[in-house]
């Protein structure tokens, strides 16, 4: 029983955790991300139903976080806060080598 609500509740937050990542641009999905999700879902979430268990479950669950994982990250460019950081150091460090 507790598989029959297994297995679609992993499917709904690996959708939501895409959903997000990509209305905050994180994350590209060119084909090869298609494959990624078609091979999850149309291979191996049948051949865990198969084992079933909770092997079957665990199998899942980490096959479902290497995929999310395998998707194509985009590096994350720095915001204002960091900027105006990296600013004030290099304007210390101009300061100090004045003074030396």
């Amino acid at each position: 029983m507790v598989e029959l609500a297994f297995y679609p509740a992993v499917a709904l937050i690996y959708f939501f955790g895409v959903l997000q990542a990509t209305k905050e641009n994180r994350v590209e999905l060119p084909d090869s991300a298609s494959v990624n999700v078609f091979c999850l879902f149309v291979l191996i979430q049948p051949m865990c139903l198969v084992i079933g268990n909770y092997t079957g479950m665990a199998m899942y669950l980490i096959s479902a976080i290497v995929s999310y994982n395998c998707l194509h990250w985009k590096n994350p460019t720095p915001g204002p806060e960091e900027n105006k950081e990296s600013t004030t150091d290099k304007k210390n460090k101009k300061n100090k080598k004045k003074m030396n």
